[in-house]
């Protein structure tokens, strides 16, 4: 069965955030390369945005579910930063045979640091594109990501 070159209405939305998602990675990559945070890879980001969001810790069972990662990746990126001083393990007040994992003073460092460069992407981003539409996206992007959340 042929398909016609005029059904085809250009790329797909998934395709789009794709090609800007991997922009923003290049982006990332290089920062943290010039960074006192040579350590940390992207994928790192997968841990440490939930726990930015959640001082109190979260279990490492939680977390992986947040990332939609298995349980075991997320020990490994945990692993990880703990052993650059990133996260810590701490007891859970709510089971005593549980733990969590947190912040240390040096990933909440890198989170302000990180949030900062995320600004002048930002900013560099408005200067092309006009700081109204970069609104009009990010509540768009809001949008979409509540139109997949399920009750």
């Amino acid at each position: 069965m042929s398909t016609s070159n005029s059904d085809d209405k250009g790329q797909t939305l998934g395709s789009l955030l794709r090609v800007a998602h991997s922009a923003m990675i290049q982006e990332y990559s290089q920062w943290l390369a010039a960074s006192p945070y040579k350590n940390i890879q992207p994928a790192h980001a997968s841990a440490l945005q939930p726990l930015w969001e959640r001082p109190e810790g979260i279990r490492l069972t939680e977390l992986a579910q947040i990332a939609r990662i298995t349980k075991q990746s997320m020990g490994a990126l945990v692993d990880s930063l703990a052993a650059g001083g990133y996260v810590e393990r701490v007891d859970d007040p709510d089971d005593g045979r549980a733990w969590r994992v947190c912040l240390t003073a040096r990933g909440r460092a890198f989170g302000r640091d990180v949030r900062r460069f995320g600004r002048q992407v930002e900013a560099h981003i408005a200067d092309q594109m006009g700081a109204e539409k970069l609104e009009e996206l990010r509540s768009t992007l809001k949008l979409l990501a509540a139109s997949f959340k399920t009750e």
